[in-house]
């Protein structure tokens, strides 16, 4: 359904409706440092270390998680850059797509670093649900009612809903990893052809990944336009956090509805000069439970959340 109505709760002008601005920016950040510890070991493998042996001297220096000065210099090319990509492999696995055992919920589950920010904005959406629940008038329990959060949280939809939120985040990143891997190796035989030291190759591999300074290195279209494996996985942190949020928000709204307390939600823009017309279009829109799944985030930095539906005539009962 896509039925239009005022929400008499809706608060309008408001910048960040989900009120996730200080995890998306976490959340931004932590992936940010991941990327910067990447491009500093490749920056002090290639450049200083020359791991190549491209220069007839090497430096000794040895430095945590980078290879030693040599470590690649192999007979063929083919065989550095082999060398090479099973090393950034290693270091991307063991940083951007790290996963390590964790206790969650009383049992042991393999949890990659960024699960707490999908798990934390998880909760912000079920919070806020609840919240907006109860200032509509329904009469549900508080959050601190139901035993608090952590105990709302162990209600097998929610498990079910974040865990698969988990999974989606994981492969969304691996494929930018992944993606970022091809650039690389392009970008590492290219210079190997074109017979690059150690310091320009150095710069073209950072570049490649942080998107700074690729216009020298034929990576952009013909608009001059290139995305980068940060700024995607920047861009990815930011998203995934609303899409965290929202998902909550249905699957609470979902598990009351079994007590017929309501069936449908109101999208809700910030509504403010920085959104864009595909939200303001969808504003105070009416949709059922089911049909609003995946609408939010209506696209990447997307800051809409949803509101519970309330018909005129319920609100004067």
């Amino acid at each position: 359904m896509t039925n239009t109505c005022t929400h008499s709760i809706a608060v309008h002008n408001q910048v960040d409706p989900t009120r996730t601005t200080s995890l998306r920016n976490a959340f931004d950040a932590a992936m940010k440092r991941k990327f910067v510890e990447l491009l500093v070991a490749i920056k002090k493998a290639v450049g200083t270390n020359d791991v190549f042996g491209l220069n007839p001297v090497t430096f000794q220096v040895f430095k945590l998680y980078t290879p030693e000065p040599g470590a690649f210099a192999f007979a063929t090319s083919a065989d550095k850059v082999k060398a090479f990509m099973k090393w950034i492999q290693e270091q991307i696995d063991k940083g951007l797509l790290e996963v390590q055992i964790a206790e969650q919920l009383g049992s042991s589950i393999n949890a990659a670093w960024m699960n707490m920010y999908v798990y934390d904005s998880y909760k912000r959406g079920v919070i806020r649900a609840r919240y907006e629940l109860i200032k509509a008038g329904y009469d549900v329990p508080t959050i601190e009612e139901s035993g608090g959060i952590e105990t709302v949280m162990r209600n097998p939809f929610h498990m079910d809903r974040v865990g698969l939120l988990y999974i989606r985040v994981y492969n969304e990143l691996k494929g930018i990893t992944d993606a970022m891997s091809q650039i690389i190796s392009r970008v590492l035989s290219q210079g190997m052809l074109d017979g690059d030291g150690p310091a320009l190759l150095a710069r073209k591999l950072v570049a490649s990944i942080s998107g700074k300074g690729v216009g020298e290195l034929g990576l952009t279209d013909s608009l001059g336009r290139y995305i980068s494996p940060m700024r995607r996985a920047s861009l990815l942190a930011r998203t995934e956090v609303i899409r965290a949020h929202a998902e909550a928000q249905l699957q609470e709204f979902k598990n009351w509805r079994v007590l017929e307390i309501m069936a449908e939600v109101e999208f809700s823009s910030a509504n403010d000069d920085r959104t864009c017309s595909r939200c303001l279009h969808l504003e105070g829109k009416i949709f059922t439970i089911e049909d609003a799944s995946g609408i939010i985030p209506v696209h990447p930095l997307c800051r809409c959340c949803w509101l519970p539906a309330i018909k005129e005539l319920e609100k004067y009962k």
